[in-house]
């Protein structure tokens, strides 16, 4: 059996919050103390690479062939580094807290493969440590890779959604202590042409991250507020009255007291 390699992926914490406050050169002063770091606590064949910005590569090679154990020789320099780059370094005048987020995976037991892949899974292993808080080192596995493209296929569906009609409102009764309805509040649904009924948790924070919950929000007032006129004719929905849940991102928008008032109007 061939004998299996590691990539860790390793990302500084909130090196940007470093160049803003105390400058580039300082920021400059910092890649290089980890450089040296990352030298100290790989073995002698192994490979240090700065891929660019405050992102680094360590290459693990000749580690064993049996995967349990290359995983756990990984995950023994992987925590050497994660511990040993998690300090204080004094920048300019000021202390700074160093840490760093790092994404492990094992390479060579597939043939033909070559390097964009692995990168590509460490890449993604450093991305679900950032989410776990940083300072923490994360092992890619395949159940990651098929939900971030799960994730990525809703996206794409999310944007032409509205232009071909895909949502609509539910309208859950609100009740007061008699159990007489007086109101309702309109809840958004995503009708998709195969996954069916989406429910808001799969897509509303997609919609919050790539924007289109400004849109979106937008169409369930006008909804909202088109069937409340509607119901305002009929004597037995005339006093029922409807409440939408709003974005906070939505709520920011300059114009966003105009946009309610038009669409009550």
């Amino acid at each position: 059996a061939h004998s299996r390699g590691a990539l860790l992926f390793i990302d500084l914490d909130n090196f940007k919050a470093v160049n803003d406050t105390v400058g580039h050169h300082e920021g400059d002063h910092l890649l290089q103390e980890v450089a040296l770091v990352l030298g100290r606590c790989v073995r002698k064949d192994d490979t240090v690479a700065r891929l660019g910005g405050d992102e680094f590569v360590v290459m693990l090679e000749d580690l064993s062939a049996d995967a349990l154990e290359a995983i756990r020789v990984a995950d023994a320099i992987g925590n050497k580094i994660l511990h040993a780059l998690h300090k204080t370094v004094q920048l300019g005048n000021a202390e700074h807290r160093v840490s760093v987020s790092i994404g492990v995976t094992l390479f060579g037991d597939a043939a033909g493969e070559g390097i964009d892949e692995p990168l590509k899974r460490a890449d993604l292993a450093m991305y679900q440590a950032k989410l776990a808080g940083r300072n923490a080192l994360r092992f890619f596995d395949p159940q990651m890779q098929a939900s971030v493209r799960a994730r990525a296929e809703l996206e794409a569906g999310l944007w032409s959604a509205l232009d071909k009609g895909q949502f609509c409102l539910h309208f859950q009764p609100q009740v007061d202590a008699d159990g007489v309805i007086f109101g309702v509040e309109a809840l958004v649904r995503w009708l998709h042409p195969e996954r069916g009924l989406v429910p808001p948790a799969d897509f509303i924070p997609l919609a919050e991250e790539n924007g289109l919950i400004v849109p979106l929000g937008r169409w369930v007032l006008q909804t909202a507020c088109a069937q409340l006129a509607a119901w305002a004719r009929d004597p037995a929905t005339a006093r029922l009255s409807i409440a939408v849940n709003v974005s906070a991102r939505q709520f920011r928008q300059d114009g966003f007291v105009d946009e309610v008032l038009d669409c009550l109007a």
